[in-house]
């Protein structure tokens, strides 16, 4: 038997030793080509060079070449991720994962996205289809070339698809996705709020403005009134119908954000002008704001090529599965982007017939177009939904009065999707850029430009609808479902370019977005609010800029890793000054959590335990103070199957917390307590509570040991076993939300750069993760560390270590 036993184990550790060099092996075959010669659809010959981080230089005599090149790089290094961005918007994803991504796919179905891109690939240009053509060859030959296709297929058991001109659409389609709230969330929590609390309520939970505010032209917009009456406590029905009123007492708690992840996808971006940069020219400081992953979302490139006679040459980042760069340098003009969040969708509340088969609309009722989507389901037979479509756009969902709505979405329109951002590369100056922004067909954005004659601007980039009959700055007209079957307010149309909101080389030379409002008055009634961020990184990012008198770009790196706790210090003094009582911190024995608290150093950093108890003791403080709102919303919903999330208003009702706890009115002090002052220390205790829990002491309950990185590889999110070899180093790091220097666990700074046109050698550049998502790539991983204790490196690449030709077929 013994004798048995030990050749069974030497056959399970010969089979083990077998399998690991088989998967060995096919990792090995599925890398890129990185070194030689190969034969390509290209006009005239290509070079491709990398350096130690995988930074790609494409030189080529053409356009077309360089994105044949870029693509064919792509499906080499990034197909997986590009295939899930077109499968994310075309909800296909369920054809690779099953089941598990059914109720994704049947969400995004509404949309129709496959459909319109197979229309709106027509539309574009002439040169953009030629690009496109070019790209979409390289990519389907670089996957061809693979020895084997991309490991994650393997792992699932799964088959790539070619890739297809139109599915470069459907990858700026996921880009809205992630970028704006395409079911109207927003929209209908603002709605249901507005229907349910009294007006006063309302106007004091949804404010304009607050302290925080930062706008570029200094503009202030108010805040709200404490109501005289309870906030929560009857339901307010819109029919004022008193048998739908609905008292509201709870003493349940309530975590309203799972994750306490308060952070915004969308960014920070500033520049400074030639006037006070050390250049000369302007310098842009720029990084976007996203979930990381690995890779990393970005693939590093350089292109080089000829135009009209001239050389182009071009640094910066572009998103695999398309071919422009989306920011950088084009040796004239540098740019980047923060998430606007203007009021770019509405939802209509529809009114229907008796029998419910159609709407009304101006010019009378009309029946639904109704359509049918096919979803393929691996290893399933398909399913076919329906998608009731309207005059204005699909049907996505209901209210929680249970009224069908309708969603009109720049997003749906041809205006709203196009590659002229490709004319970026063309710009010479900030007049030029501009143009180009107010055509480009993406996620509208804010475009912060500056040019080598030192020249900065902002301006909105994307399509933006020109509404009609309602006020786009207020919290009931645009903000909330509206019945347009009068015809009395709704869409017309476009803006043309003379339209557009711009600040063009602003008397202090600066010009900062994060999120928040940057404009006022005339300016934001054309962009209107679609769940801006609160002011406070822009805030902390203008006062930064106004502390220094002259730039290098060392100086706009600085600003970006600053994380300091400018937002949570009034945080920690009322609990210093108004809850820590003599008293109370005898009768808890708290003098060790004082002591923390007293020496928390004001920033977000690793080793600081009061950073942590702050931030812990804000976030439970609010989840308990607005409980009751979240019952109310379950309580008086007609839909018990709607699910309205508060993370769109999670910036707005800041301003209202704050607002009770510094005035502190008796009326409205939370059920149980007879303060706010024992309301506070009740929320001191269970913060206390869960950091010993959690961390074993509270020495022990330190920023680093919360904010500690889990970044991954999909796959590795379903299969943890994987995560050794594919996700990054698990690392304790400094900085968070509410503060220039955004990080979290799998959310931050999807890359840094700073740069000025003209003075690219000096720029700096790093992000997180990989170039590459190959985990036996000689360039995974590389660069990681950089981002992570935010050095400076830099935008260009280094000396040549791999070296590929690419000549005409």
């Amino acid at each position: 038997m013994t004798k048995l036993l030990v050749k069974s184990a030497k056959v399970a550790v010969a089979l083990l030793a077998l399998i690991i060099i088989f998967i060995y092996v096919y990792l090995r075959q599925s890398l890129p080509i990185l070194d030689g010669e190969i034969k390509g659809k290209v006009q005239q010959a290509v070079t491709v060079t990398r350096d130690r981080l995988g930074i790609a230089q494409i030189s080529a005599m053409s356009r077309e070449d360089v994105s044949f090149a870029l693509g064919y790089l792509h499906g080499q290094e990034r197909f997986f991720q590009m295939d899930l961005l077109r499968r994310n918007s075309a909800g296909e994803l369920s054809e690779l994962f099953g089941d598990l991504a059914l109720k994704h796919d049947e969400k995004v179905r509404v949309h129709q996205f496959r459909k319109r891109v197979g229309d709106y690939v027509n539309l574009l240009t002439n040169v953009q289809r030629s690009l496109l053509k070019s790209y979409t060859q390289g990519v389907n030959q670089g996957l061809l070339e693979l020895g084997a296709k991309p490991f994650e297929y393997a792992l699932l058991g799964g088959t790539p698809k070619k890739w297809q001109e139109e599915d470069s659409l459907l990858v700026l389609y996921s880009m809205y996705m992630d970028l704006q709230y395409e079911y109207g969330d927003r929209e209908r929590l603002l709605g249901a709020m507005s229907d349910l609390l009294s007006t006063d309520a309302y106007q004091f939970l949804t404010p304009n403005g607050s302290e925080w505010d930062a706008a570029v032209d200094d503009t202030v917009l108010p805040k709200g009134s404490i109501p005289q009456s309870q906030l929560f406590d009857y339901v307010a029905n819109a029919n004022n119908n008193a048998n739908n009123l609905v008292a509201l007492k709870t003493s349940a708690d309530f975590n309203l954000f799972l994750d306490n992840q308060e952070g915004f996808k969308g960014s920070n971006n500033w520049a400074v002008s030639g006037k006070v940069s050390k250049t000369g020219s302007a310098i842009i400081a720029d990084d976007m704001h996203l979930g990381i992953g690995v890779p990393n979302i970005w693939y590093r490139a350089s292109l080089r090529y000829s135009k009209n006679g001239h050389d182009v040459a071009i640094d910066g980042v572009t998103l695999p599965g398309t071919p422009a760069i989306v920011v950088g340098s084009n040796h004239h003009i540098a740019w980047g982007f923060t998430n606007s969040y203007g009021d770019w969708n509405d939802l209509i509340k529809l009114v229907l017939s008796d029998d419910g088969k159609q709407y009304l609309t101006p010019d009378g009722f009309k029946p639904f177009d109704i359509e049918q989507e096919r979803i393929e389901i691996k290893g399933q037979d398909a399913k076919i939904i329906n998608v009731f479509n309207t005059q204005w756009g699909p049907v996505i969902g209901k209210d929680h009065q249970g009224n069908l709505l309708a969603m009109r979405w720049v997003a749906h329109d041809a205006e709203g999707i196009n590659f002229n951002l490709l004319n970026l590369e063309d710009a010479q100056n900030v007049e030029q850029a501009i143009t180009t922004a107010h055509t480009a067909g993406i996620p509208a954005q804010n475009l912060v430009v500056g040019d080598s004659q030192g020249n900065i601007a902002w301006t909105i980039a994307g399509a933006m609808p020109r509404k009609f009959g309602l006020d786009n700055t207020s919290n009931q007209g645009w903000a909330i479902p509206q019945d347009w079957s009068t015809g009395e307010f709704g869409w017309s149309g476009y803006l043309s370019s003379e339209e557009y909101p711009v600040a063009l080389n602003p008397e202090h030379q600066r010009l900062w977005t994060g999120n928040s409002r940057v404009v006022g008055n005339d300016m934001y009634q054309l962009i209107g609010n679609g769940g801006y961020a609160l002011g406070a990184r822009s805030q902390q990012i203008r006062d930064g800029l106004m502390a220094l008198e002259s730039f290098s770009e060392q100086d706009l790196l600085d600003i970006q890793n600053d994380d300091r706790a400018v937002f949570l210090t009034p945080w920690h003094n009322y609990l210093l000054t108004q809850v820590l009582t003599e008293e109370f911190v005898y009768q808890q024995q708290y003098q060790q959590l004082v002591g923390l608290l007293n020496n928390w150093q004001s920033r977000a950093s690793v080793e600081s335990v009061g950073y942590l108890f702050v931030r812990q003791f804000r976030l439970n403080l609010r989840d308990k103070l607005f409980a009751p709102l979240t019952d109310m919303m379950t309580s008086a919903s007609k839909d018990k199957e709607l699910k309205l999330s508060f993370r769109p208003i999670r910036s707005q009702v800041e301003v209202p917390m704050w607002q009770l706890l510094t005035e502190q009115p008796l009326h409205l002090v939370p059920d149980g307590f007879e303060t706010w002052q024992a309301f506070s220390q009740s929320i001191v205790k269970q913060t206390f509570n869960e950091l010993v829990e959690q961390y074993g002491s509270i020495e022990q309950a330190t920023w680093g040991a919360h904010n500690t990185t889990k970044i991954q590889h999909p796959l590795s999110k379903a299969i943890p076993f994987l995560g050794g070899l594919l996700d990054m180093p698990q690392e304790a790091v400094r900085g968070d939300t509410f503060m220039p220097r955004v990080q979290g666990v799998a959310f931050g700074s999807s890359q840094r750069m700073v740069v000025s046109p003209g003075f690219e050698e000096q720029a700096i550049f790093h992000m997180p993760s990989s170039q590459s998502g190959h985990p036996l790539s000689p360039f995974y991983g590389n660069g990681h560390q950089d981002w992570v204790n935010g050095v400076a490196s830099p935008l260009l690449p280094g000396k040549t270590i791999h070296k590929l030709d690419i000549i005409p077929n």
